[in-house]
């Protein structure tokens, strides 16, 4: 399971409805859609992934460990002995690749968006220029961006806190595509012991994690 990340977005009213899709939540394929052909596919095949890594021959993991499995995997991988499903996405993520750059909507999520999957648990109020959603592992700092770059004229101020209170957290705005401020928690091994309390503080309160239920936003 993930860590979840608390984010809570301020910001003019048109720019938290631009966020939203038809149903009124937080979608980050608004802000920024896969460019990719091919995109309807229930899951991600492993031996499709890494046939198509091979073919590409995109990088293997910094992490020495991970590098050597990922190269085990694709010295192992038989393309021509794949099950018609996992072909069929392999090739389609060779067409994603050459339309757009990613092999599938995941790739895609993770390095653009920032997260690897969409906005959970979305509450938007844009009447009050404000929504609140959660996300896996890391705030979607590279959608948010996209969301600000189509209204230059605009701050959005974002607020975020991962459940491991006081690692991963604090605030940034953006206008015209850019953090124009900000003022993020270090490393917490790097942290004395009255920032690490300054820290926990602010997530507890972003979070509303050990506060009294009637604190709680």
């Amino acid at each position: 399971m993930p860590n979840w990340v608390t984010n809570k977005i301020e910001a003019p009213e048109h720019v938290i409805r631009a966020m939203l899709n038809s149903e009124g939540r937080v979608d980050f394929n608004v802000a920024a859609p896969f460019p990719g052909p091919n995109d309807d596919w229930d899951g991600i095949y492993g031996d499709a992934e890494t046939a198509a890594e091979s073919v590409l021959g995109v990088a293997l993991s910094n992490n020495p460990r991970l590098a050597m499995m990922e190269r085990s995997s694709r010295e192992r991988i038989d393309i021509a002995g794949m099950r018609e499903e996992s072909f069929r996405q392999f090739v389609g993520m060779l067409e994603n690749y050459r339309a757009c750059g990613y092999l599938h909507s995941m790739d895609f999520a993770r390095k653009v968006w920032g997260t690897k999957w969409n906005a959970c648990e979305p509450i938007a109020e844009p009447d009050e220029g404000r929504c609140k959603f959660y996300t896996a592992w890391s705030c979607p700092t590279g959608a948010l961006i996209k969301v600000s770059e189509r209204f230059p004229d605009d701050v959005i101020a974002v607020t975020y806190a991962d459940e491991d209170l006081g690692s991963n957290c604090g605030t940034f705005t953006l206008q015209a595509g850019q953090i124009v401020t900000q003022d993020i928690a270090p490393n917490w091994r790097d942290l004395t012991d009255a920032e690490k309390a300054k820290w926990e503080a602010f997530a507890r309160e972003v979070t509303g994690r050990g506060l009294e239920p009637d604190e709680e936003d």
